[in-house]
């Protein structure tokens, strides 16, 4: 793990994920590979992020197998230089999002099979899971983060309705209020919030 992504980790406790739209989405209902800001609780942004849109092939791939493509997402801070590397391979049902830091296998985000619940497992380098999302279906935009004692220690929220409310103005953004863990495991719970958004969010955004 290098050490600005250990530094900004360490440092921040909310996360606020802004999705960048490009003007032939927006008008043509296209999808390129998604760009998102990274911002802290004040507004200010603390790094950028981007999916590998990747030539006309990749472009294809994305309108005919939308949220369930392959993709691959880097992370950078404000600098330019690279804090995350995150990679998913097509998936049919249960998507699997490995987490890298300079090449270095992070941690790894697994969907379970749920009914009732929304269910991620969050796991370390090894396979142990350290924490869990458990979101009920009928909470649509909440997915509480809980811990291996199944008690709440932060939450991804679409729609944010908490200090930043007033510069989230459509369904493209997420708050996420970190767990107080160790920098790595805070890394890897950052990028379940684009999990989250890529597998329950994004066919509704391109339908919007």
């Amino acid at each position: 793990m290098n050490i600005e992504l250990r530094q900004l980790m360490e440092q921040t406790s909310e996360v606020f994920i802004q999705q960048v739209k490009e003007w032939g989405e927006i008008l043509l209902g296209f999808e390129s590979g998604n760009k998102y800001e990274l911002l802290d609780s004040r507004g200010s942004r603390i790094g950028y992020m981007a999916e590998d849109g990747g030539g006309i092939l990749k472009f294809f791939v994305r309108q005919i197998l939308r949220s369930h493509r392959p993709l691959e997402v880097k992370i950078w801070d404000n600098g330019g230089r690279e804090l995350l590397s995150l990679k998913r391979p097509f998936f049919f049902f249960f998507s699997t999002l490995e987490v890298r830091s300079e090449g270095s296998l992070l941690g790894i985000i697994e969907r379970r099979f749920g009914i009732l619940y929304k269910k991620y497992d969050l796991e370390d380098a090894r396979g142990n899971a350290f924490a869990f999302v458990r979101a009920p279906i009928w909470r649509l935009w909440t997915f509480p983060i809980l811990d291996k004692k199944d008690r709440e220690v932060g939450v991804i929220k679409k729609n944010w309705g908490g200090m930043l409310k007033e510069i989230f103005t459509d369904a493209d953004k997420f708050g996420v209020q970190l767990p107080e863990i160790e920098a790595e495991k805070k890394a890897i719970a950052l990028a379940a919030a684009i999990t989250v958004d890529l597998d329950w969010f994004e066919d509704n955004n391109q339908r919007s």
